[in-house]
């Protein structure tokens, strides 16, 4: 699928289901975006539907945790006073197999949104290959 088979009553549809994510993030995040880095966060309300995009493409090169975490930090209080929700999509120059660096951003994703009483709908790669979720973690299985 891809952002074209996006429903039409998509501001009203609960991003829930992970091909809708897959469909709202290949949306968010476009090519040149995805080959930058960039990290697309859709801000959705206390039905799970997105309300707000925010793309952030001015990552440096091989940013760390500590970058991701600076911009969680500053959106996740305000989400998690109106009990929302949150969706990432994490730009790559290519490929869509989780890298280790991947898998940190992700964990530092989930443990931020855990310690702000936000929910994490999902956290998916996204390349000009495609867009693939990343797996929830165990513990929330």
């Amino acid at each position: 699928m891809t952002y074209q088979d996006l429903p039409d009553d998509i501001r009203t549809t609960p991003l829930t289901d992970v091909a809708v994510q897959a469909d709202v993030v290949d949306l968010m995040v476009g090519i040149d975006e995805r080959r930058a880095g960039a990290v697309g966060l859709m801000v959705c309300d206390d039905g799970d539907r997105g309300i707000q995009p925010i793309v952030v493409t001015d990552l440096p090169e091989g940013a760390g945790e500590d970058e991701l975490l600076r911009l969680l930090d500053l959106v996740l209080p305000f989400v998690g006073e109106r009990d929302g929700a949150l969706l990432v999509g994490r730009g790559r120059r290519r490929g869509l197999l989780p890298t280790d660096h991947d898998r940190r951003w992700h964990r530092a994703t989930v443990e931020a949104c855990s310690r702000h009483g936000v929910r994490l709908l999902g956290f998916h790669l996204a390349s000009p290959d495609g867009v693939a979720p990343m797996p929830h973690p165990l513990e929330a299985a």
